[in-house]
């Protein structure tokens, strides 16, 4: 995208790219050397990779972050990371193959007095449509990010004996066409 900004002779949104762009790697490296984050600093790092995603795709990205109002960001701690792989699947296999792109819904929740709910919603194609498109792509990869988001809730739940459960459903429109997904993130705190 830099590269792309500098031969079209755009050095503003180079310059602005590169500025969030390192903005994201700083908080990236600063949070995997920890085992849990603030939600705050959490929410932060995926608000820049959601703003970097907007910009690579001129703007075809849209998102809102809500947050419950009880709930204590920088008290309440989750680990790293968690969320950014479900955002990253959504705009890539979601949003990217509407042509005008879309909307990521980001809301947090307390469900329990021990648990957050963090659900992602996109108006994207939704998951059958996307895997049409995989299937005919020459790169049927299995996204990285997914299957170690995996393998990290799958440690967590060993390590802290802890019950964190993740979901995907489709959203359906009222005709019971694809209007969409839902990620929801159990995670206990």
């Amino acid at each position: 995208s830099i590269k792309l900004y500098t031969l079209e002779n755009d050095s503003a949104a180079a310059s602005e790219y590169l500025t969030v762009f390192s903005q994201l790697i700083r908080l990236v490296l600063e949070n995997s050397h920890s085992e849990k984050v603030s939600l705050q600093k959490e929410l932060e790092t995926l608000r820049l990779y959601i703003e970097l995603e907007a910009m690579r795709f001129k703007d075809k990205v849209q998102y809102k972050i809500e947050v419950a109002p009880e709930i204590d960001q920088q008290y309440t701690e989750i680990p790293p990371l968690l969320i950014q792989p479900y955002v990253e699947n959504a705009i890539w296999h979601g949003l990217m193959h509407k042509k005008k792109g879309g909307i990521i819904n980001i809301a947090v929740t307390q469900s329990t007095e021990q648990s957050l709910l963090i659900e992602i919603s996109d108006n994207g194609v939704g998951r059958q449509v996307s895997a049409a498109y995989k299937s005919k792509s020459a790169t049927r990869q299995k996204s990285f990010g997914m299957k170690m988001t995996s393998e990290r809730i799958s440690i967590i739940n060993q390590i802290y004996k802890m019950e964190a459960d993740i979901e995907i459903n489709d959203i359906k429109d009222a005709f019971d066409n694809t209007a969409g997904t839902k990620v929801s993130i159990k995670i206990p705190v």
